[in-house]
């Protein structure tokens, strides 16, 4: 007598029956073969971090188009779970400090986090070397310097993200730094295969170190769960996050020395009230300034202009709620805080780095890095001008949905993983 089949061994039944036809037609040459990747991503989670998200949501949609994805991380705690969908395997490496979901500061602790989880990694590669073809890193720092060598070794050919410059940590940004010891390790990262850029400011970075094969692919957005807001759905998240009738001037991200979230407070303090109504400043994040941030708040006289209300896990509906956004760091990429409160259609004030130039341009205002009179005087056009935050985020969120979607930005990258392939195949 035959055993029954539970509904879960029947349910995953029913799905191989489906694939075998296709698969067959792959075998035949009717389908392109399916594309298997290995993912590095020290940090793979959509609640910490814009490079995280980043990594989880183009996984995630690359394996909705047909891509095989195994996913190397680091073990996490203390965030909530997430379970991986068909076609995603995540393969997690103990490297100590789970707590620590970011390392982006150099310290020795820092350092030896990243070694542990590059030697499992390394493991991970020989291990698991049967179930991909290449290898994607998310970020070009200390992993990819141990690892793609053995990925080599292995015959797998290399990808890797590059998303911001400036810290002397990643491909890109070593070159004359260190002593001999820069030039030295920008010299052995050549030897990956192919790197993507974020924004023509690490394009030209990663070719002055003499990268040869450089592809430029932004950054992205959850165009579904990040958008403009109706009028009826901004009232209410403006009434349940208790904004009143005030300008809200929002800020997102990690409270890190290179944010500069200390020259936005400073900044802040003089931007003037309007019709009797103050501005409010919502630091959206949190980190290991805080505690100091919080400090200076009360020195400048801003306990009620100023909210700390740490990590949130839904900040689409703090950005749906706000009147301006503002992001005045000293170092950055191509920021997803900024492109996430464009996609919400908030108008933007940032510093004018290379992504936020490019991506912003004439819909938004740049001021310069430390700048605090430009600060002020743009957080005070803003906040006194409706019809000009009307405009300017209109303007804002028409650009993300036509160029930074990750409808229109992920099959991009499947193109490149073909492209890598097919020269890797015929590259003796």
């Amino acid at each position: 007598m035959r055993p029954r089949l539970t509904t879960e061994r029947r349910a995953r039944h029913a799905r191989r029956a489906a694939a075998r036809p296709q698969e067959r037609r792959r075998e035949r040459g009717c389908y392109p073969p399916r594309v298997r990747v290995l993912v590095v991503a020290p940090l793979y989670h959509t609640d910490r971090g814009g490079l995280g998200r980043q990594a989880v949501l183009l996984t995630e949609h690359l394996a909705s188009l047909g891509v095989r994805a195994t996913v190397v991380t680091r073990t996490l705690s203390g965030l909530p779970a997430r379970e991986p969908p068909p076609g995603v395997e995540l393969h997690r490496i103990r490297a100590g400090r789970p707590r620590v979901h970011n390392y982006e500061a150099k310290s020795a602790r820092n350092l030896v986090t990243s070694l542990r989880f590059s030697g499992g990694l390394v493991r991970a590669l020989l291990a698991l070397r049967r179930t991909y073809d290449l290898v994607h890193f998310h970020g070009a720092s200390l992993p990819l310097l141990v690892a793609q060598p053995w990925a080599r070794l292995l015959g797998k050919p290399v990808l890797a993200k590059v998303a911001a410059v400036g810290q002397g940590v990643e491909a890109g940004d070593l070159a004359g730094r260190y002593g001999p010891l820069g030039d030295l390790l920008a010299r052995r990262l050549r030897a990956v295969d192919v790197y993507v850029a974020t924004t023509g400011e690490i394009e030209a970075a990663l070719a002055a170190e003499g990268h040869r094969w450089i592809e430029r692919i932004p950054n992205f957005v959850d165009t579904e769960r990040f958008r403009p807001p109706g009028p009826g759905r901004r009232a209410r998240l403006r009434a349940e996050l208790g904004f009143a009738n005030r300008p809200v001037v929002l800020f997102s991200g990690r409270l890190t020395p290179r944010k500069e979230v200390d020259t936005l407070l400073r900044a802040f303090a003089r931007v003037p009230a309007r019709q009797g109504a103050a501005p409010l400043l919502v630091i959206l994040g949190d980190g290991p300034l805080r505690a100091r941030l919080e400090g200076l708040a009360r020195a400048r006289g801003l306990t009620n202009r100023v909210r700390f209300v740490g990590f949130r896990p839904r900040p689409w509906r703090w950005l749906a709620a706000a009147d301006v956004f503002v992001l005045p760091s000293s170092v950055e990429g191509l920021p997803n805080a900024l492109l996430e409160a464009m996609a919400c259609g908030l108008p933007c004030v940032a510093t004018a780095l290379g992504g936020a130039r490019e991506v912003l341009g004439e819909r938004g205002l740049l001021v310069p890095v430390g700048d605090e009179a430009a600060l002020v005087a743009s957080l005070s056009e803003l906040t006194a001008d409706p019809a000009r935050r009307e405009a300017l985020g209109r303007a804002a969120a028409e650009r993300i949905a036509r160029d930074f979607s990750l409808r229109a930005v992920a099959p991009r990258y499947l193109d490149l993983y073909r492209r890598l392939l097919a020269r890797s195949s015929s590259t003796p």
